[in-house]
């Protein structure tokens, strides 16, 4: 068989929430390991309106066939209800060789729909958007009483190519949510467009907890001819979900006593902030305090990561 030295893409359409999407499968050799003859990577992407991304982990395979001539079933299934209506998807990618199926792919957290009822949440609270430059753009939001920018910033990868992330800032602190999601774009970043909100979460003090959603935006594109020669401009979008976290906690002025009477506060001590491993240099015979030792982080789970060991 002879050997494959350029990658192979596997392209699959179907329609998503209303919405047209392309799967794509990749198929790239690594036989120029020794170790690793015929074997095969393979990985996944989608794009939806102007917009490719991963799906999944990249996985390896050992193939006996020729790679060139791979039949795969590609497929996506509702799973429950969901708010908004019609967005949550399954995606399945299997492989069939020789009459057996091999599930090598699958997505059960794909959200994707065409103009979606946002507003049918009725507990969401959604960002505004009132700032927007050439690579940046802030979100408004108020979140347990708090007020919270949302910024989400482009940085240029390569050709089409743009990595995106997210950052919140709130009282004068802030922090980074996700960094280098990298999209693959037809389009000018300005042409994309986020939806941002947060659900509020059952919690002691109330106010303190958080789902955040975040979602991206572009036009719909139809691929009908008389929605291309139609001179009216079109009013309709396509959604789908990047990120999301169900752990966001965040508020202002919360009451902590509201934890009730066996809450034990910490008393902080008069001297701190302590400044380690500082010299008076003022005084250059005076012996400087002993620096005090550091720990290390507490370690993570090398299966999900963020996640603490305990």
């Amino acid at each position: 068989m002879e050997p494959l030295q350029e990658t192979l893409t596997y392209c699959y359409s179907l329609y998503v929430g209303d919405a047209p999407i392309q799967v794509s499968i990749l198929v790239d050799s690594i036989d120029s390991e020794p170790d690793r003859q015929n074997h095969y990577t393979f990985s996944l992407t989608m794009k939806v309106g102007h917009v490719e991304r991963a799906l999944c982990k990249p996985i390896t395979l050992r193939l006996s066939i020729d790679p060139r001539r791979l039949d795969f079933s590609v497929f996506a299934f509702p799973p429950r209800s969901c708010l908004p209506t019609g967005c949550l998807h399954h995606l399945r990618v299997w492989l069939r060789s020789a009459g057996i199926d091999h599930r090598i792919f699958g997505d059960n957290d794909l959200w994707i729909g065409r103009d979606p009822d946002f507003r049918s949440i009725g507990d969401a609270s959604f960002a505004v958007l009132r700032n927007a430059t050439q690579d940046m753009l802030i979100y408004q939001a108020v979140l347990g009483r708090a007020h919270v920018s949302f910024i989400v910033r482009w940085r240029f990868v390569d050709v089409g190519v743009y990595a995106l992330s997210l950052d919140y800032e709130a009282g004068g602190v802030g922090r980074t949510l996700f960094e280098d999601y990298h999209l693959k774009l037809d389009c000018e970043p300005q042409t994309v467009s986020f939806m941002i909100y947060s659900i509020p979460s059952v919690s002691v003090p109330r106010g303190a907890a958080h789902k955040l959603r975040f979602w991206l935006r572009t036009p719909y594109a139809s691929t009908s001819p008389a929605s291309s020669v139609s001179s009216r401009p079109s009013e309709s979008y396509v959604y789908q979900r990047l990120w999301k976290t169900d752990d966001f906690k965040l508020g202002a002025l919360l009451d902590f006593d509201a934890l009730g009477p066996k809450l034990i506060m910490a008393v902080r001590d008069p001297n701190s902030p302590l400044q380690q491993g500082l010299q008076d240099y003022d005084q250059p015979l005076r012996v400087p305090r002993e620096r005090r030792s550091r720990l290390p982080p507490i370690p993570q789970s090398p299966d999900s990561p963020g996640e603490r060991i305990s």
